[in-house]
């Protein structure tokens, strides 16, 4: 086999000469045009829920927004997981679904569930970035032991300074903020695509 594959080599060196071209350029062409990912998405589809209710205590925001949203939530397509955190002032309600999920049907699924919930006066529940677990590149926290510069301070430079900068670095999908006496500042930092080079 190998001896007739030589032999039909060297008598049509014009046909080999092309296919050989022929891969070549096919390979360049596949070089730049195949989605290569630094670190690949093999996360599941996921839509995170967040609803701010300042100045209340976990234990109410537990009870008058974290259960009214995941309890219509519950009936969602292809959903395997449901998760929720209660902070003060703020909840997340996690919804994870499996492989055959669509990521834009499941967070249309999502808003049109949210419209069925009552929440307290004056409180909306958002979807979070359409982004992935992967993308979540960032967390930081601000801190000062300088006295002149106390939570209040600190927060204005977030919302008045770094936020600003941040959202303007490309790839940029979102910075989310939230401070509070424990909590200082703390924000999450999410790209569409990074790499370790880019």
């Amino acid at each position: 086999m190998i001896r007739y594959l030589v032999d039909f080599a060297l008598r049509n060196k014009l046909i080999v000469l092309c296919v050989g071209v022929l891969i070549a350029v096919w390979g360049v062409y596949a070089f730049h045009t195949l989605p290569v990912e630094a670190y690949p998405d093999v996360a599941d589809t996921w839509v995170q829920v967040i609803t701010q209710w300042p100045g209340h205590a976990a234990e109410e925001v537990e009870q008058l927004i974290t259960i009214p949203v995941e309890i219509p939530l519950n009936g969602v397509a292809h959903l395997t997981h449901l998760r929720s955190e209660s902070l003060f002032g703020l909840s997340v309600v996690t919804l994870i679904f499996d492989d055959q999920a669509d990521n834009l049907i499941s967070r249309a699924q999502v808003l049109e569930k949210l419209s069925q919930v009552t929440l307290p006066p004056n409180v909306t529940a958002q979807l979070g970035p359409d982004y992935s677990p992967v993308g979540q590149i960032y967390f930081y926290m601000l801190k000062s032991s300088n006295p002149r510069y106390d939570l209040m301070e600190l927060k204005a430079l977030e919302d008045w300074e770094l936020e600003k900068q941040l959202k303007s670095v490309p790839n940029v999908v979102e910075v989310v903020s939230f401070a509070g006496p424990r909590a200082n500042t703390r924000c999450w930092w999410t790209p569409t695509s990074w790499s370790p080079t880019g």
